[in-house]
């Protein structure tokens, strides 16, 4: 009995080494079986045995490197391409957080490199964790202070001393090799609750800086009654405040000195061109409060005199009312100024013109949606500027251009259409990567679509999914109910 138990055991541990030796056992390449990610970890961490003869070989250094940083790896071969990278080139390993971190799309694997540099002291990353702090992660980590990046640097530096190492960052940054460092910091302070900060350093007029930017920022404070929100319209108050837009930056400032005081602390960079167009076409909207404005815009649009197409998100969870008592609490002054400016050019004729002939031409053009600019012309006309797309290959995508959105800091709104077929109405409205396009960049959006063959339904929106339909168009005149 017991030599049967002996042999019993015996077998059992032959199988069990010759089981482990077959999942340990590199083929071919130990470099190749690093770079995939379709290996299992048992024949990577073999291959990392085999190379570690030469630990810092450059190829081996690089393999480790894309392990740590690329999707695609399980957390046990992350953890054993870190410890190597730690012991044998921590540059490397640094210089790879340092690119990869705020494009990093493994969240729990984010968690647990910044909970790593937290833990190790790493003040050094202080910068890429602000970086990666910067990058929306709306459906993962809505709220700021509860992002893995946020948790870090208050491991390094203490919770009540971050906004005073953002601060730090903002003032001191290299204002040309940090430009961008520095707008996320502006962002982060406003973001968390630190405007007090940023309103008291455009305030004092006693620092005689030559900082640039915090000149600009400055301006648009004073002249516009403007603090932008992030990056993104921090460039468009730096744009506007370029030689070449210098009329236009006064007429701005005009107008905005006629505004109701109680007007000044909801403005925003997309109410600008808004409100030297009112300037232009309906002066008598300057004096007027937001409320004033809220009341012309529900009369325009009363539901006895228009008639709504909304956009189906069937599969989304989600149905978004369009009307202005529906956004009664969100919208601006400088919303229902944009609502009533926009109206006003819509029924413009010329406007009215291009914009069918536009959306004829989207209808024939499978290769994408047709888009452009929505402005004012040099004598205070209303026009349609079209832009090509930057990219073609989808008949259900605009991508706007370079050129398109650096001149249209001073648009009216950012228009496309949604035009593939004549009966499109279940397509009207702005829809997800149209209100992902006004997050991002806070611009005024103008949505059209084909309800028939002679009418376009016309839906303005913004940023937080603000949606106001303005009724349909005929190829002549709005048409009614």
């Amino acid at each position: 009995m017991r030599t049967r138990i002996a042999r019993l055991a015996t077998f059992f541990t032959s199988a069990a080494l010759a089981l482990a030796g077959c999942a340990a056992t590199p083929e071919g390449d130990p470099l190749e079986s690093l770079g995939r990610t379709d290996i299992v970890p048992q024949r990577q961490e073999a291959a990392m045995r085999l190379l570690d003869a030469d630990a810092t070989n450059p190829n081996y250094i690089k393999a480790l490197r894309k392990i740590v940083v690329q999707p695609g790896y399980s957390a046990s071969i992350r953890n054993e391409a870190w410890d190597r990278l730690a012991r044998n080139d921590p540059a490397a390993l640094r210089e790879a957080l340092e690119l990869a971190l705020p494009k990093m799309s493994a969240y729990e694997w984010r968690t647990e490199v910044c909970r790593r540099i937290g833990v190790l002291g790493w003040k050094d990353l202080t910068q890429t964790l602000v970086r990666a702090w910067a990058v929306p992660m709306p459906i993962l980590a809505t709220k700021l202070k509860d992002r893995p990046e946020y948790f870090a640097l208050c491991t390094l530096w203490g919770t009540e001393r971050v906004p005073s190492v953002l601060y730090e960052l903002l003032l001191k940054s290299d204002p040309v090799k940090e430009s961008n460092l520095r707008a996320r910091c502006w962002e982060l302070l406003l973001a968390t609750g630190e405007r007090d900060r940023i309103t008291a350093l455009l305030a004092d007029e006693s620092d005689a800086t030559t900082d640039s930017f915090i000149l600009d920022m400055r301006r648009g404070s004073s002249d516009l009654h403007v603090i932008p929100r992030n990056r993104e319209e921090i460039l468009w108050i730096r744009a506007l405040r370029t030689p070449q837009r210098r009329a236009f930056w006064d007429a701005a400032r005009e107008a905005v000195a006629r505004l109701p005081e109680s007007v000044h602390a909801t403005l925003e960079p997309r109410d600008i061109s808004i409100i030297v167009a009112v300037a232009k076409a309906r002066p008598d909207l300057l004096s007027r409060d937001r409320d004033a404005l809220f009341a012309e815009v529900s009369a325009t649009l009363a539901a006895d005199r228009i008639k709504r197409h909304s956009a189906s998100f069937e599969g989304y969870g989600t149905q978004l009312a369009e009307t202005p008592r529906a956004h009664a609490s969100d919208m601006t002054w400088g919303d229902c100024a944009a609502v009533l400016v926009i109206d006003a050019a819509l029924q413009d004729p010329a406007v009215n013109a291009h914009l069918f002939d536009l959306a004829d031409r989207d209808l024939a053009d499978r290769t994408s949606e047709h888009g452009g600019l929505l402005r004012l012309d040099e004598d205070g006309r209303f026009e349609l500027v079209e832009y090509q797309p930057q990219n073609r290959g989808s008949d259900v995508r605009f991508e706007a251009s370079g050129q398109m959105f650096e001149d249209g800091y001073d648009c009216i709104a950012h228009v496309h259409l949604h035009a593939q077929q004549y009966d499109n109405r279940r397509y009207a409205g702005p829809h997800i990567g149209d209100f992902s396009y006004a997050d991002a960049t806070g611009v005024n959006g103008l949505v059209l679509c084909f309800i028939d063959s002679a009418t376009l339904n016309a839906d303005f929106y913004r940023r937080g999914q603000v949606v106001i339909d303005l009724g349909t168009i005929g190829r002549s005149t709005r048409s009614a109910p």
